[in-house]
């Protein structure tokens, strides 16, 4: 065989669902919530619900074994380069194949999502014993404290190999059954042990050894680099012993809380306030709610798919004596049949809803992108500021730009583009639209989930930044 691998090979394909999600945590222990809760999910780094990348892998293995001489593998690289998500549609692409060497990548939509090198060789090192008692996997992902990350090590029974043998059947007649379960063994570590809760999986190197027997999972961190985040951890299980690099990832941003917002404003200040706060659920959005209640003002906030968030944030405060409103609003459809219950004439408009900003991009521009970019940003803000005319009154609407306008990020052409069309957008409503004020102000980096990196980067809090634009808000009503 050469470069070219087999038809079959290269065009398989598969969407991700929750019921792939859900065979493999039952076949490995891995509930980490980044895989299998979609609420918790779409506050981490992935911004969604983020297939195992092992089962990723076992998946592409196994669809390639008929066509490969799989019997051979004697060492496996795995690079997870970009998250896969629920409902994407995942290709295989074979780039080389010949007698030592199998070589694929893992796309979404043409971009590559993982690499996978298999080294094919009939000679195998001793497998080497294993002497720790192992433990049960934990029913939730641990907590690592970052002090304790360096020294930690262990063991941990590995579930029945059937349930993993039914995911990847064709890998494991060929390689044996346990070591598929190993494999699998090497996501719970990351996604349950070390990191645990808040990881990340980077890389696997795997050497495959000459005894593929036991059902337990040994592991101890020989690295642990605070300011990369990363970790470093040896793994041995049966017929292999891996070398496994994940990053402990930034824990979901918290939310300021209601008293220290409340400390913040003059009670009563915001009492002739009914703001209408679309994006409320979360960061700029609930800051600026709290904000406003704990003045005295009137609020309504909305959500496009965190509706616990909300009503959280409405509860809360509430709880302090404030009022708030809640609505589902979704940009994609006309507003007047989502807001027409609500219970108030706005004289303020705050619009921070956003789609994913930092996304997985195939080309440096993406049509549809910037087609969603600019829905939101641009028709939807529109179309909010006529609903509140249209109860009557005035209204001042806030269009939070951004200072990404001058620094323009890598892959962020589409969302730096709407912002631009945007400030042109609400500049000529205010000159044109009777009735309507817009205050327009780009906003640094701002602490909130969808600034999230794994390298801390400087980012202001929402509340510091938003109550002078607040403030600014009530004195051009």
């Amino acid at each position: 065989m050469n470069g070219t691998g087999s038809a079959a090979a290269t065009t398989m394909s598969r969407i991700w669902s929750e019921n792939h999600q859900t065979a493999f945590a039952r076949a490995t222990g891995d509930v980490n919530p980044m895989h299998m809760d979609a609420q918790v999910a779409r506050r981490t780094l992935a911004g969604g619900q983020a297939v195992h990348g092992v089962h990723a892998a076992l998946w592409a293995l196994d669809a390639c074994t008929d066509a490969y001489p799989l019997e051979r593998l004697s060492g496996l690289q795995m690079r997870f380069e970009r998250f896969v998500l629920v409902g994407d549609r995942t290709e295989i692409v074979v780039h080389e194949a010949d007698a030592g060497r199998l070589r694929l990548s893992l796309s979404v939509d043409g971009v590559r999502a993982a690499t996978i090198q298999a080294a094919l060789g009939e000679v195998r090192p001793r497998a080497q014993p294993i002497a720790d008692a192992p433990e049960a996997i934990p029913p939730e992902p641990i907590t690592v404290d970052p002090a304790t990350i360096a020294s930690a090590a262990g063991a941990f029974r590995l579930p029945e190999p059937e349930a993993i043998t039914a995911l990847a059947p064709r890998l494991a007649r060929v390689i044996g059954s346990a070591r598929v379960s190993a494999l699998g063994g090497l996501s719970t570590l990351v996604g349950m042990l070390v990191p645990g809760l808040h990881s990340i999986l980077s890389k696997i190197d795997v050497t495959f050894t000459d005894v593929a027997d036991g059902s337990s999972l040994a592991y101890a961190v020989k690295r642990f680099q605070p300011m990369l985040q990363s970790v470093t951890t040896q793994a041995s299980g049966p017929g292999l012993d891996a070398r496994v690099e994940s990053f402990v990832r930034p824990r979901p941003v918290e939310q300021e809380s209601w008293a220290e917002l409340t400390a913040l404003v003059h009670p009563g200040e915001f009492s002739a306030v009914s703001a209408l706060i679309v994006g409320g659920s979360r960061g700029l959005g609930a800051a600026t709610a709290k904000l406003l209640a704990a003045g005295g003002g009137d609020v309504c906030i909305t959500y496009a798919s965190g509706a616990s968030e909300a009503e959280a944030v409405a509860r809360e405060i509430r709880d302090g004596g404030g009022r708030c409103q809640v609505r589902h609003y979704d940009a994609a459809h006309p507003v007047e049949p989502q807001l027409s219950s609500i219970a108030m004439t706005p004289s303020q408009l705050y619009h921070f809803a956003t789609p994913r900003i930092f996304r997985q991009k195939r080309a440096p521009f993406e049509p549809a992108c910037f087609e969603e970019m600019m829905r939101v940003y641009n028709y939807a803000f529109y179309d909010l500021s006529q609903f509140c005319l249209g109860r009557g009154g005035q209204l001042t609407a806030f269009y939070p730009s951004t200072t990404a306008i001058d620094d323009a990020p890598r892959d962020t052409l589409e969302y730096v583009m709407a912002k631009t069309a945007g400030e042109t957008l609400a500049a000529t409503m205010a000159r044109t639209i009777p009735n309507l004020r817009t205050v327009i102000e780009r906003l640094p980096r701002v602490k909130t989930d969808q600034t999230a990196t794994i390298f801390p980067v400087p980012a202001a809090s929402p509340g510091a930044l938003m109550l002078p634009i607040i403030r600014r808000l009530l004195s051009q009503s």
